[in-house]
């Protein structure tokens, strides 16, 4: 069953990290000549300016292909209407309308919430960013009072805001494990600064009240440890979610949706191996060789 599985999400990142550099592919020659036209990198190599361009595309457009792995993968776990592209906890009747707005609002097969909470009124808003500052760490030691238990408030909160119109949250993942419906903001390696960390969480918390259901389990996550898998991460998101219950962090992640005997190393080894699978050093050489050439 283990080697079946591991097949099976070695599969899941061919297909995703394939699509990606056929996706790099299509626009690399025209980006690399963009870059060249910027004065501030006339004194760099071509060959460089290249893989600056292969690494700024690659890192920019590989967050949709993770996230679509975490998605697959995760069915792996705990099955495919459990990871529904469509969240709908609450059986909220949708019309052909609404699915059609949901199909708009989906990229690249990612999950959207439909809610009869309205998540774009104001006032609501602003009670999520109060509760969000009232609780925030007030210095070095202290903890965030956003916990899994204290966002319940929020909940209640959002009862006086239900409405007739369905509205719609896309979200990065969200699935049932059989106790719990988890809802998870996923970073890179999660290092945002004083002035973008309020907003991430204030859309988390808007997810969390519009997903409606009250014992729901909320996660600011990563995709790896910017510290180095063992280290104590930090971040300014800390100052303002409980950590480390509000966290999942690079192992942490992977682990919380692997299916069993597939653990973050193993993990790891079957990406790695996928890459090399797809020939991607290969693809990215030939592709710096082949636009050097035609731009010499």
């Amino acid at each position: 069953m283990t080697i079946n599985l591991e097949t099976q999400i070695k599969e899941i990142v061919i297909k995703e990290f394939t699509a990606l550099i056929e996706n790099i592919e299509g626009d690399f020659k025209k980006n690399v000549i963009r870059k060249r036209n910027n004065f501030l990198l006339n004194q760099f190599d071509k060959r460089m300016i290249a893989y600056m361009v292969f690494v700024s595309s690659f890192e920019s457009k590989s967050g949709n292909a993770i996230e679509a792995c975490a998605k697959e993968i995760a069915k792996l776990r705990f099955g495919q209407k459990n990871v529904p592209d469509i969240v709908n906890p609450n059986n909220i009747h949708l019309s052909a309308e609404v699915i059609s707005k949901i199909e708009a609002h989906s990229v690249h097969g990612g999950q959207v919430i439909v809610s009869n909470v309205n998540t774009d009124d104001a006032d609501l808003r602003g009670k999520i960013t109060q509760f969000r500052e009232a609780n925030k760490a007030s210095g070095r030691g202290t903890i965030s009072g956003v916990t899994q238990s204290s966002i319940q408030e929020l909940y209640d909160i959002a009862q006086n805001y239900i409405v007739d119109e369905i509205h719609i949250k896309p979200v990065d993942l969200a699935f049932y494990d059989g106790n719990h419906w988890t809802v998870t903001e996923i970073k890179a390696g999660g290092d945002l600064d004083s002035s973008n960390a309020p907003s991430n969480i204030d859309k988390l918390l808007t997810i969390y009240v519009g997903l409606n259901v009250r014992d729901a389990k909320i996660y600011f996550s990563t995709l790896y440890n910017k510290n180095g898998e063992g280290n104590q991460w930090t971040g300014i998101a800390k100052k303002h979610m409980a950590y480390p219950e509000m966290f999942l962090i690079g192992s942490e992640f992977w682990n919380a949706i692997l299916p069993g005997g597939i653990d973050f190393e193993c993990f790891t080894k079957l990406y790695r191996e996928a890459l090399v699978d797809i020939k991607l050093n290969d693809r990215i050489n030939s592709m710096i060789e082949e636009t050097l050439k035609n731009n010499a």
